[in-house]
């Protein structure tokens, strides 16, 4: 006797699982970045101590250049002029550079509040804001988006950074034309952004 045929059990259905946002760890603390502060601060305050030798030493040089003390020579209070000159010299040299640190953590700190204040960012708006070369803002910006610590998108053909949120928020809105219902495609653009019709030239507000 044949054993009766069981038939295949339908296949359980399968779900998919949509993958989890990626979530941008946090930035991590700038340690190294406080490291060259406090090496700067050092560094600025030798620089202090020795210009105010030099200075002194400025002082007495041009004292003995003019009236020599017994024994002394003109000559030997322009020597003392030349190494108090070098001493000064060296002394703005290392005050400029340990505060170097400084400046930047502060053009940092400017450019995080202009980034944060703007939807769209113009290199050249920020490097007129800030005072700096359009080549050291788009640097910092470099900077700040491989360290995770602002989320970006260049866009190259209008040439703006934009929030990436502001990205994903403007491919949502509508973009068709009120006038001719035509679609329009444009780029990065955002709720309340005007916006001409390619078809009819109708200038609207984009909703």
């Amino acid at each position: 006797m044949n054993a009766p045929h069981l038939r295949d059990a339908p296949s359980p259905s399968v779900t998919a699982i949509p993958r989890p946002h990626a979530v941008r760890a946090p930035a991590p603390r700038r340690y190294w970045d406080w490291l060259k502060m406090g090496l700067g601060a050092l560094l600025a305050l030798w620089g202090a101590n020795i210009g105010f030798v030099g200075a002194l030493g400025v002082m007495v040089g041009a004292v003995q250049s003019v009236s020599p003390d017994e024994g002394k020579t003109t000559a030997d209070g322009v020597g003392i002029l030349l190494i108090a000159a070098v001493f000064v010299a060296v002394g703005r040299f290392a005050w400029k550079k340990g505060l170097s640190p400084f400046r930047t953590a502060r053009r940092r700190e400017q450019l995080l509040g202009f980034i944060r204040a703007q939807t769209r960012i113009r290199v050249s708006d920020v490097a007129s804001q800030l005072r700096l070369p359009e080549e050291e803002v788009a640097a910092m910006l470099t900077t700040l988006i491989a360290r995770h610590e602002v989320d970006l998108v260049y866009l190259a053909d209008s040439r703006v950074y934009l929030h990436r949120e502001a990205l994903e928020r403007g491919k949502n809105v509508a973009r068709r034309c009120p006038s001719c219902d035509a679609p329009v495609s444009a780029e990065a653009v955002q709720p309340g952004d005007k916006v001409v019709c390619p078809y009819c030239a109708a200038p609207f507000l984009v909703t």
